[in-house]
């Protein structure tokens, strides 16, 4: 079987395209794979990030403004993608994150089980019903079809202080791999990229100093790109990963590979004899 990296003649959906981060980084690299993007954000002013850079390169896109996180409008706006694009045979779930730094919080203080809440709304809600307005259509037309959930690591780890937003990102995990197995059948993939410390516009905002801290304790050295997601994400998306689905794939310089007990040398705390250090890191 031929497989490539192409996209060509397909409709792909973007859910959280605008914003300069991922999802901006992820419908460029996709429109330049030859797919007819499909953006959707909640805002339009969201998309001045993005609109200019697609339509300077002449890339094929439509953009979307639509709110999923209201009761049916996945399926109004994927029924408008359709009925101006054609069937679709993809998606990429951006939607999520924080909405502002101040819901990161203790758990004990207050009001923390009003902002876990309104964190797995945020987080899951869209996601979900993207997912399943697509899923349904593929599932009708008995056509093929691969879904990207965009989660984090902290899904697959733990987030002091940030405790909604590292559930909901743990339970993308698990709804990726049942729809995974529910879906299969139906020769929809869905699988997930847990991402780990990337550089957007919105994370230079409130995370200042955070290029140093990688250089500490991530393997690779620095923090990710918004292109290096998109192009996991146009991986997952194309025949290459035909027989891919059910997985968590993560981006994220190696770090959860990197042994909690390690120091920032990468040797861990246990040892501290001097000469021992002084020999595993020189020789």
């Amino acid at each position: 079987m031929k497989a490539g990296l192409g996209l060509e003649g397909r409709v792909v959906v973007v859910a959280g395209a605008g914003g300069g981060g991922i999802g901006s980084a992820t419908a460029r690299a996709l429109a330049a794979a030859g797919a007819h993007v499909a953006g959707i954000d909640r805002s339009a002013e969201a998309f001045d990030a993005i609109r200019d850079d697609l339509e300077r390169e002449g890339l094929p896109h439509r953009l979307f403004e639509c709110d999923l996180a209201v009761e049916g409008a996945a399926d109004t706006v994927v029924e408008a993608i359709e009925d101006e694009l054609g069937p679709v045979d993809g998606v990429v779930n951006v939607v999520g994150g924080f909405e502002s730094p101040d819901q990161m919080g203790p758990m004990l203080g207050e009001g923390a089980e009003q902002t876990f809440g309104r964190l797995l709304d945020f987080n899951l809600r869209p996601t979900l019903a993207m997912s399943i307005a697509v899923a349904r259509r593929l599932r009708e037309r008995s056509s093929p079809g691969s879904i990207v959930q965009i989660t984090s690591s902290t899904g697959l780890v733990s987030m002091p202080f940030g405790a909604g937003y590292a559930a909901s990102k743990a339970a993308l995990v698990n709804l990726t791999r049942t729809m995974a197995v529910e879906w299969g059948r139906t020769n929809v993939r869905v699988n997930a990229i847990a991402c780990g410390t990337i550089q957007t516009a919105e994370a230079r905002r409130w995370a200042e100093g955070v290029e140093e801290a990688a250089r500490r304790v991530v393997p690779l050295g620095r923090t990710g790109e918004p292109e290096e997601i998109a192009g996991a994400a146009l991986f997952l998306l194309s025949d290459l990963a035909s027989y891919v689905s059910g997985i968590v794939l993560g981006v994220d310089g190696g770090a959860l590979a990197r042994a909690p007990y390690n120091d920032e040398h990468d040797l861990p705390v246990f040892i501290t004899d001097d000469a021992i250090r002084d020999r595993l890191l020189n020789d």
